[in-house]
């Protein structure tokens, strides 16, 4: 059931090449940062690369952008509204909706990352198999988050245009290490990736702060859909 309410969320996605012209920039732009260190022969290049520019900047807006397409570039109701229109459950749609983002920014966020570690790794850097797998699993994460994130920030506003609002808030909180910073995917994908952390937290809690911001994000955005309607 869920599978097939995803269906047309992903086809959008894959069916639909002027989609994919604004996430294909950023890895564009990802591995050009990954190829300068790798020219300059950064000692530790992949740290660089993955913590002062994927994290902070390039990682958000792919997601944002595969949010984006996946959704039309609509609101979370919106999107659904078709197919709850054919009599399917609002919360199971928009569920369904958000899963194909999630996946879509999971696989192209992680494995992004992996490659910027492994193309610009550095006489400094933790061995490449190693820091590559690590820094696929901390991406991966990051980009549940700021999926779920901006899936949430769909259901604000009129038309659902709170995702700039919530791209902003997660860039002026995040920056931070105070207790504001912990409400952000950007805060604890930096900290995962070794970057500063939050308020002195470890890797394994703002792991587990990640999928918690994943789920809360994901099944709050779910039921704003639900209650929503969308604009006619």
């Amino acid at each position: 059931m869920i599978a097939g309410l995803a269906r047309p969320s992903a086809l959008r996605l894959v069916r639909t090449p002027r989609s994919l012209l604004a996430p294909g920039a950023w890895c564009v732009l990802a591995l050009g940062f990954a190829l300068a260190a790798r020219w300059r022969g950064a000692v530790h290049g992949a740290d660089h690369v993955l913590v002062d520019a994927y994290a902070p900047l390039i990682l958000p807006l792919l997601v944002y952008t595969l949010v984006g397409a996946v959704l039309g570039t609509r609101s979370l109701a919106a999107s659904a509204a078709p197919l709850v229109a054919f009599g399917a459950s609002p919360a199971r749609t928009a569920l369904a909706i958000v899963g194909v983002a999630l996946a879509a920014s999971v696989i192209a966020g992680g494995l992004l990352g992996a490659l910027l570690a492994f193309v610009a790794h550095g006489a400094g850097d933790p061995p490449a198999a190693r820091d590559a797998l690590a820094s696929a699993y901390a991406c991966a994460l990051g980009s549940a988050a700021y999926a779920g994130w901006f899936a949430l920030g769909a259901t604000l506003g009129k038309r659902g245009g709170g995702r700039p609002l919530l791209l902003v808030v997660d860039w002026v909180l995040g920056l931070g290490r105070g207790v504001m910073a912990l409400a952000t995917p950007r805060a604890h994908l930096r900290n995962l990736l070794g970057g500063p952390s939050p308020m002195d937290w470890s890797g394994r809690s703002s792991a587990a702060a990640l999928v918690v911001l994943t789920a809360v994000c994901v099944l709050l955005g779910a039921r704003r859909a639900r209650a929503q309607r969308p604009p006619s």
